[in-house]
């Protein structure tokens, strides 16, 4: 999906972006059971590069389902100063994660995500249509890929009882990362079918060797040279879609 802006105003051309997100592009992480920082994240890297106005509305621990319930996404429509305005979307590792005390709880009974998938794909579907009715074009960002066993072994064991959230999944850890992948899938049919732009950035990082070594320990969110991968994934998303944009940059 192509966007161009006129070329005669520079200032004009350039639009502005809000990032509706979690931890991750916000470039938080947890170390040691806190959380840290990357400073030069994917989003303060791009709008660097570019340019670009980016008012980053990422928090840590956000959901999809928190930020529609919420009314998030009408106030934004509400206080929009302009139809150049775009909305990136990058959510859903949240909604795919479970209330891992609760599991430790009962392992034997039946657990489902913060929000399930069928769930979170109705609100992709309702926001879609909410965001291009009032005219706004949404771009979202397929979820970066998880590693079970670090995420395991010092985030969710450092907040239950690992054996028992392990018994949950019958033995078999890499359920973590398949369920979240179902979430990163419902992202890309949703943005697919209504022809929304969508910026693949799991698929670079899954193809690193050393994919490991671009991730913080716990196993969820990019580190610094995650971030700079990501960034360059967008940057190449930007030159294809946004040609003035890339233009402006290399001038």
């Amino acid at each position: 999906m192509k966007h161009n802006f006129t070329k005669n105003n520079t200032a004009a051309a350039t639009p502005r972006v809000t990032v509706f997100g979690d931890s991750i592009p916000k470039g938080l992480y947890l170390e040691g059971g806190r959380v840290a920082r990357v400073g030069q994240n994917a989003v303060t890297l791009t709008a660097e590069k570019f340019g670009l106005e980016i008012n980053n509305f990422s928090i840590f621990g956000q959901t999809l389902k928190k930020c529609f319930e919420k009314g998030h996404f009408e106030r934004w429509l509400a206080d929009r100063q302009n139809l150049r305005e775009i909305p990136v979307l990058s959510l859903g590792g949240n909604d795919s994660d479970y209330d891992w005390a609760a599991v430790a709880a009962s392992p034997d009974a039946e657990h489902r995500p913060f929000t399930p998938l069928g769930e979170f794909e109705n609100i992709l579907e309702k926001l879609i249509c909410l965001l291009k009715s009032a005219g706004a074009a949404p771009v979202f960002t397929l979820l970066p890929p998880i590693d079970s066993q670090r995420y395991f072994e010092n985030v969710i064991s450092r907040r239950a009882d690992g054996q028992k959230v392990l018994r949950f999944f019958h033995g078999d850890v890499t359920n973590i990362a398949r369920h979240q992948e179902c979430y990163s899938g419902a992202i890309a049919r949703k943005a697919a079918e209504h022809n929304c732009g969508c910026i693949d950035i799991r698929t670079p990082l899954l193809w690193q060797r050393d994919y490991l070594d671009l991730i913080a320990d716990d196993g969820v969110h990019p580190n610094g040279k995650g971030h700079a991968l990501i960034a360059e994934t967008v940057a190449e998303y930007i030159r294809a879609n946004y040609p003035h944009l890339g233009q402006v940059c290399a001038s």
